[in-house]
């Protein structure tokens, strides 16, 4: 996924996915250069960005959330 892939028309569940998928994988270039810090701070972001699109996707089950 590129920046390209984004439709900036998304709502906020789908742009905090794609933060989620792109951190996931600079986190993983980080590791595999074993850049430790680095990692750890895009992996707090990728959870981060998990929990905001959970957020949204539970709060378009549950009309008491919305």
């Amino acid at each position: 996924m590129t920046d390209n892939d984004f439709d900036q028309t998304r709502g906020p569940n789908e742009t905090a996915a794609y933060i989620e998928a792109l951190a996931a994988e600079l986190a993983r270039i980080a590791a595999a250069e074993r850049l430790h810090m680095l990692h750890y701070l895009l992996e707090m972001a990728r959870e981060e960005a998990a929990s905001i699109a959970s957020r949204y996707t539970s709060a378009a089950g549950d009309p008491s959330l919305r």
